[in-house]
């Protein structure tokens, strides 16, 4: 086994590499930074859960500093070795995804070319361990932002030991030039690792993709048939895309279809349970009922034994189903009325200030909404209403003949 390298020194960058609010590496470990988890203390229950966060993020932060430093320490005493260099990138990769970088506790590009040295340095300390140390240097360059840099140390390990694994990483980078030459260099090579032939037609994709869909730059043996296997492939793909887009068209067709049915029959529901919002029956709507048209058919309306405000009244819609209102303690006007629809559900309306006539009234729906009614000049029943949905849209109800009651209304 290759005897350890020692790191040239714990260098000057030591100190300035771990930034907590600006501070120093020591600074922060020895509780320079505590002014940020002392942040408002007084502001509710959120303000609290944020601090609360804020600090538990921020111990988070430190102690990954310290596995760092610690590690560095080791380093520099005993010197570099493929473990080190690994356990040093993996505490870069945590740096990055577990945030600290993007909220600037820890300074991220200063610590990827730390590790960056570092496994440059184990490669000449350990050659045997070239494919996994340039793997990492791959991933390190990646987490840098800098992909023809990890494109050129994915075809280092590659080459070390060409595994499909670290092929595809290759692949994931960012498209450059560069990248894409890379890739489409290690395409015949890497073919002869692909022993599944479903796999074959993504292998192609992957291998086309960096050559710009240009076929002729793919240079493998059997690359005809695999071309073949590719287009069937895409071909299938493209066909069970479609279906299925055809598919989830017609769903939201039918979902459309049957939501503005459902809108239609609340629409119905609400209309069927106002009092005189249609046509007078026979010229009296307090007697003998109304009807109302809509646009799926009519609705006709009967008062129960002949007395509409005072026992209610039962309206038949057009698919066969029936809504029957009751005034509450046998007076419509005055304590309003309860409207069961065909399907169970309730809505109740309530009389402002116990005068529908001239205070209006106001519905809630079963869905929890409401619909509020305002009488036109204090006198519903010969200047009409105006009803706010819950939609935010309103509909005006306007006497036939100054006679709500007789005539009935027209709403629009």
């Amino acid at each position: 086994m290759a005897r350890p390298l020692r790191s040239s020194s714990l260098r000057p960058v030591l100190a300035l590499l771990l930034l907590t609010g600006g501070c120093s590496l020591f600074k922060a470990l020895t509780g320079g930074g505590k002014d940020q988890t002392q942040s408002s203390s007084g502001g509710g229950g959120q303000d609290d859960y944020a601090a609360q966060q804020r600090a538990e993020l921020e111990q988070q932060d430190k102690a990954l500093q310290g596995e760092i430093e610690a590690l560095w320490k080791e380093i520099d005493a005993e010197g570099i070795t493929s473990a080190r260099a690994l356990s040093l990138t993996d505490l870069t990769r945590r740096a990055y995804e577990s945030g600290a970088v993007q909220r600037g506790t820890i300074n991220g590009p200063l610590l990827g070319r730390s590790t960056l040295d570092h496994l440059g340095e184990a490669i000449t300390a350990e050659p045997a361990a070239t494919a996994s140390l340039e793997l990492a240097r791959g991933r390190v360059h990646t987490w840098l932002g800098d992909p023809d840099q990890a494109a050129t140390a994915y075809v280092a390990s590659l080459g070390a030991d060409p595994q499909l694994s670290t092929f595809a990483e290759l692949a994931a980078l960012s498209h450059t030039p560069a990248v894409d030459a890379a890739v489409l260099g290690q395409c015949p090579t890497m073919r002869q690792k692909v022993t599944d032939p479903a796999l074959v037609p993504d292998f192609v994709e992957v291998c086309l993709q960096a050559a710009g869909g240009d076929s002729s730059k793919l240079k493998w043996d059997g690359l005809k048939k695999d071309l073949v296997a590719h287009k069937n492939e895409m071909a299938r793909r493209a066909e069970e895309e479609r279906i299925r887009a055809e598919e989830e068209r017609k769903r939201a067709e039918e979902e459309a279809v049957l939501a503005a049915a459902a809108a239609a029959k609340a629409a119905q529901y609400v209309t069927a349970a106002v009092f005189a919002a249609g046509d007078c029956s026979f010229g009296d709507c307090m007697k003998n009922g109304w009807e109302i048209r809509t646009d799926t058919g009519t609705i006709r309306v009967s008062c129960s034994f002949s007395d509409c405000l005072k026992n209610g009244w039962e309206a038949s819609f057009p698919d066969g189903g029936t809504a029957r209102t009751s005034c509450n303690f046998s007076d419509c006007m005055k304590n309003g009325w309860e409207t069961r629809f065909p399907d169970g559900d309730t809505a109740r309306t309530s009389c402002s200030f116990s005068d529908c006539a001239k205070n209006g009234w106001e519905t809630s729906l079963p869905d929890g909404s409401s619909a509020r009614t305002s009488c036109n000049f204090s006198e519903c029943y010969t200047k009409g209403w105006e009803t706010s949905l819950p939609d935010g849209g309103r509909v005006r109800c306007d006497c036939n003949f100054g006679d709500c009651l007789a005539n009935g209304t027209k709403c629009g």
